[in-house]
């Protein structure tokens, strides 16, 4: 008896655990997978494809693990109420700040854009959201402090929109440095509240004053005096930005491989923070092409080429002449590593010929080998290869 009553306790609990195990069990098998929540939802509502979420998300996955969209919804909502209600723009803002969806929109959203909507214009706002989701995390009474200060220095208006929807960081940063940094940009003689003055800002905000001591003395080491070295960073804001490494080999090719004297750095500044391997060199490799097929009259090329558009330079220098498919490859070897069309469309007598004219442009030029340049024996080797492969 008593071993009867045993088996049927037994038998109780098995079929008890059974149960709830297979409830269990369904029940796990019902329920979606977290990340479907919120990958539904920046699909559906925000336009992403599974490419951008992954790539946008890469380094912040715990935020597809949310397992409600209400938090995304009144965000979203928000951006609709300011105007941005085109999918593309909700895109944009998620792919620039992911985080942004997931910020609490009574808390952190809407009493910051109720605050900048007071002196922002709703584009300049677009590009503040796109830009940085730490203003919104910061307090009011912080964003008040900070934009009260940048009224009193005369930024008022549109001015005062553009700067904040441009550089963001300054309504985050410490209230110390970006005193620290309005006095730098003042001590090179930019007057308050002015356009140079906002440009100064925008590529010096954070330096710090070490750091831009240490770029006027490397603009003197090259050459430039004192008196010139501040005329520079003050029409040129930007090279304060840049590395001593990427400013010295600018002023080294420039001078010693292309010819130009520090006067005429000294009136075309900003050629010094474009990039030499992309824009200065390729575009070098062109002119000096042009002197050698005598097309080109005088033996000096101006540095305001530089500052063309690609598309400018291409029309001025490159498709109005005779050999502009030569030239045209000249430039896209040196910038791209290829000549101007896809090879593989070429045939072998049309890609062959291709790279000799290159080959003989390239060295008949007279620019000599830089970090980053392809030299003649490169382009010999290539081509030689290439021959050979397409024989």
């Amino acid at each position: 008896m008593m071993a009867m009553n045993i088996w049927k306790r037994v038998s109780m609990a098995v079929t008890v655990k059974s149960h709830i195990t297979f409830h269990s069990f369904c029940t796990q098998i019902a329920k979606p997978p977290e990340r479907d929540v919120v990958t539904g939802f920046l699909v559906n509502r925000c336009g992403l494809s599974q490419e951008d979420i992954a790539k946008a998300f890469r380094h912040s996955k715990g935020l597809l693990r949310a397992k409600s969209s209400q938090t995304m919804e009144e965000a979203l909502k928000l951006l609709n109420d300011c105007g941005l209600t085109n999918p593309a723009q909700i895109r944009r803002v998620v792919l620039s700040n992911p985080q942004f969806l997931f910020l609490r929109a009574e808390r952190n959203i809407k009493p910051k854009l109720t605050l900048l909507g007071t002196f922002m214009k709703k584009e300049d706002i677009f590009k503040l959201c796109n830009g940085s989701a730490g203003v919104f995390r910061t307090s009011e009474d912080k964003l008040k402090s900070t934009i009260s200060f940048l009224q009193r220095w005369g930024f008022e208006g549109p001015a005062l929109s553009e700067l904040v929807a441009r550089r963001p960081r300054l309504l985050t940063m410490s209230g110390e440095k970006v005193v620290e940094s309005f006095k730098q940009i003042e001590s090179l003689g930019f007057r308050k509240g002015s356009k140079g003055f906002a440009h100064a800002m925008r590529a010096m905000l954070g330096l710090g004053k070490e750091h831009i001591d240490r770029r006027l003395r490397c603009l003197r080491s090259l050459g430039f005096s004192e008196k010139q070295s501040s005329e520079i960073s003050r029409r040129c804001p930007s090279i304060l930005a840049i590395s001593e490494e990427n400013l010295k080999r600018h002023v080294d090719f420039l001078v010693k491989s292309a010819g130009f004297t520090l006067a005429d750095l000294l009136k075309y500044p900003t050629v010094l923070v474009l990039s030499l391997e992309k824009r200065i060199i390729p575009r070098y490799r062109v002119m000096e092409a042009l002197k050698t097929m005598q097309v080109l009259k005088t033996e000096m090329i101006c540095l305001g080429i530089f500052k063309l558009t690609e598309e400018q330079f291409l029309e001025k220098c490159v498709n109005k002449n005779a050999e502009s498919l030569v030239l045209r490859d000249i430039y896209h070897w040196e910038k791209d590593g290829k000549l101007s069309t896809d090879e593989e469309s070429c045939t072998g007598s049309d890609l062959v010929p291709r790279l000799e004219a290159v080959d003989h442009y390239m060295k008949a030029g007279k620019l000599s080998v830089e970090k980053g340049a392809r030299n003649e024996s490169d382009v010999e080797k290539v081509t030689h290869e290439r021959k050979d492969h397409v024989q």
